[in-house]
């Protein structure tokens, strides 16, 4: 089909009509996303490849032909980039942000294009005295047709709507971090198990140890007639349950490792070590200033304030469902050929009902006002846990660092007790009942300080998800603790 200037001209106006309606769609939503700010901590992908500059989950590059030492900032990291429900998060995130230009999109110009093509004839053929007489007569013709309708104003119907997708996109956002939060603190928990099952396997292979250097003596003291064979027997014993001990741990370890790699978002890689031991820090953090941030930055409240809001836009939409639409209109016809070679177009403003239900509209009002009822009612007891929740972590924190003192002071008494029965079993004046409960005592003390550290330190982990921020270390520590005092 060929063009004439009437239809290129009236083309090139659709298409500016088009093209203004687009700009103007794009600048409502960037005005409004704008100013999409706030004070919690952002939590942000460090984009450092061509896949994660175009926001695309990349593979870890970890395999187990490669040794890495992980620090707990490492093992953050990795999760970040690769954990598969981060971004999950993100993509959910990203589809929401779409949502804020589909609602400004009513403003964005609708389209229709079309051509008619018909046939149209007619053949007479007659007779008389005179002879026959025949005639054909046989039209073609095609009608293209262009129109456009536009929406200029709905009386804040349109508005509403983005609104509410712009707090639905927000909340998302807060998901997002509060899932990041989520998986920062499982990934310290999972840290601070390993280095808790390494020095369980430490403690367990001191045991062994130990245990081997008194069967050794028990055999000794038989051989000379100095101990019965009781000792032997009970030594025997007492290493053969430390091996299994022992064992038991190296699992306990293997499985701690395994959690830390899924959570990472590497489960098939273990070839790795981590750098630090368990610490006994103090923090700079009371329970009146740890509500008081929580309340300002916990991701999920944040999160459950953007949804009390969005359901006060969708009520504030729904009310105004009421009103009319204010728009313009066009169309343009060209027809060619025998009998269609006509030209029309038409273009005009007004106001319109589309599908008027009044009953529906207010049914609608009520479902949406009770739903942002539900919504308020949901933030207040998002807002009463996260109170609850620091409180009661930061209790426990400090019970926790109190237990530690006195789990010190456990593990030094039983360990001079260790000492002194040791000494005597040596010299030929103790039994092998003396010498396995002190033992057994020392052993059990060990553990206890150990898993104390690991209280603690998971209590912190816990207070820090609650209040959103990570803590402030205090420069000294709660004890001075060496090797040798373990």
């Amino acid at each position: 089909m060929r063009l004439n200037k009437k239809q290129i001209l009236s083309l090139a106006i659709l298409s500016c009509f088009v093209l203004t309606s687009v700009n103007t769609a794009e600048a409502f939503s960037l005005k409004k996303n704008k100013n999409n700010t706030n004070n919690t901590q952002v939590v942000t992908l460090t984009k450092t490849n061509k896949k994660q500059k175009t926001g695309e989950m990349e593979q870890p590059p970890y395999t187990n032909e490669v040794h890495s030492v992980f620090s707990l900032n490492d093992c953050i990291e990795n999760a970040i980039k690769y954990n598969p429900g981060i971004w999950a998060s993100i993509y959910e995130e990203e589809a929401y942000k779409t949502k804020i230009g589909q609602a400004w999109a009513n403003y964005f110009p609708s389209i229709s294009a079309g051509i008619d093509i018909s046939r149209s004839g007619n053949k007479y053929i007659g007779g008389g005295p005179y002879g026959g007489a025949m005639s054909q007569y046989t039209t073609m013709g095609y009608i293209p047709s262009v129109s456009a309708d536009m929406l200029i104003f709905d009386f804040g119907k349109t508005k509403a709507s983005a609104d509410r997708a712009k707090r639905m996109y927000e909340s998302k956002v807060e998901n997002t971090k509060e899932n990041i939060n989520t998986i920062i603190y499982n990934i310290k928990i999972a840290y601070y198990n390993i280095l808790f099952a390494q020095a369980q396997v430490h403690v367990y292979e001191d045991t062994v140890a130990d245990y081997q250097l008194q069967l050794d003596q028990a055999w000794g003291f038989y051989r000379y007639g100095t101990k019965p064979k009781l000792d032997v027997v009970t030594a025997e014993y007492n290493l053969g349950k430390a091996k299994l001990n022992l064992v038991k741990a190296k699992n306990v370890l293997e499985v701690a490792r395994v959690q830390l790699s899924q959570i990472m978002g590497i489960p098939e890689y273990t070839n790795y070590e981590l750098s630090d031991q368990l610490t006994l820090n103090l923090f700079d953090i009371n329970e009146e200033d740890a509500i008081k941030t929580a309340f300002e930055v916990r991701p999920e409240l944040i999160s459950a304030k953007k949804a009390e809001e969005a359901a006060k836009m969708n009520l504030r939409a729904a009310r105004r469902d009421f009103a009319p639409d204010l728009g313009i209109y066009g169309n343009y016809y060209n027809g060619i050929g025998n009998e269609y070679n006509l030209q029309s177009g038409q273009i005009g403003a007004g106001l319109t009902y589309s599908g008027l239900n009044i009953l529906r509209i207010k049914k609608q009002v009520d479902q949406a006002r009770a739903e942002y009822k539900k919504a308020k009612a949901e933030y207040e007891d998002t807002k009463h846990e996260v109170y609850f929740n620091v409180k009661s972590d930061y209790l426990e924190l400090e019970t926790d660092r109190e237990a530690i003192i006195i789990a010190k002071l456990a593990l030094d008494q039983a360990k001079e007790q260790y000492r002194q029965v040791t000494g005597r079993y040596k010299a030929g004046v103790g039994d092998a009942i003396e010498l396995k409960d002190g033992e057994n005592t020392y052993l059990n003390a060990r553990l206890d300080f150990y898993n104390a550290m690991l209280d603690y330190n998971s209590s912190a982990a816990s207070l820090e998800k609650e209040i959103g921020l990570p803590l402030k270390l205090k420069p000294e520590k709660v004890l001075d603790i060496t090797k040798e005092d373990l």
